[in-house]
């Protein structure tokens, strides 16, 4: 299936369902969330979990520290039924229907914005405005996380990888 680079796929149930499917077999999440959670204080009161899916990274902060407040924000209606089951009888727990596409709806500050894998579906521009909302929601000594896979940069190209073309080229210009 090709589809314009504008698609968001995540609205399809189809689309949502396969990633929880595969969650748990992305290469090195489970370390990249056990960083994560390193840097959320111990005694975090309130945290922000932007795009939360299914709800994993927000259930890995819960029970480490209990007795924290939580906001899953989430838009894809699929992600938000695995979030509300998981969380049906835990009153600490606020899901937020929300596409972060669009400005951060009102609400009180954080001590702790955490994202896991969600963030970087959006534009560069939008990354801008949404990360100075972040820090407009982070209490004075909060912290924001973001656990994200980022393609590596383009391999450098030295001189010495021509070497071999440039002395040929220049054999073939004395000829």
């Amino acid at each position: 299936m090709t589809t314009s680079p504008d698609v968001n796929l995540w609205t399809s149930a189809e689309h949502a369902l396969d990633y929880l499917r595969r969650a748990e077999s992305i290469p090195h999440r489970v370390e990249g969330e056990a960083t994560l959670l390193e840097f959320v204080p111990i005694e975090v009161n309130r945290v922000l979990d932007l795009g939360t899916g299914g709800g994993r990274l927000l259930a890995l902060v819960k029970s480490s520290r209990p007795r924290a407040q939580c906001v899953g924000l989430d838009f894809s209606p699929t992600m938000l039924e695995s979030l509300r089951k998981l969380f049906a009888t835990d009153r600490s727990v606020t899901i937020v229907s929300h596409d972060f596409e669009n400005e951060l709806p009102p609400m009180e500050q954080f001590d702790a914005v955490i994202s896991s894998f969600a963030i970087h579906r959006v534009s560069h521009k939008r990354k801008r405005t949404l990360y100075q909302e972040i820090f407009e929601l982070l209490t004075p000594n909060g912290v924001f996380c973001n656990l994200e896979h980022v393609p590596p940069p383009p391999r450098r190209v030295s001189s010495g990888d021509f070497r071999g073309e440039r002395r040929s080229i220049e054999q073939a210009a004395r000829s």
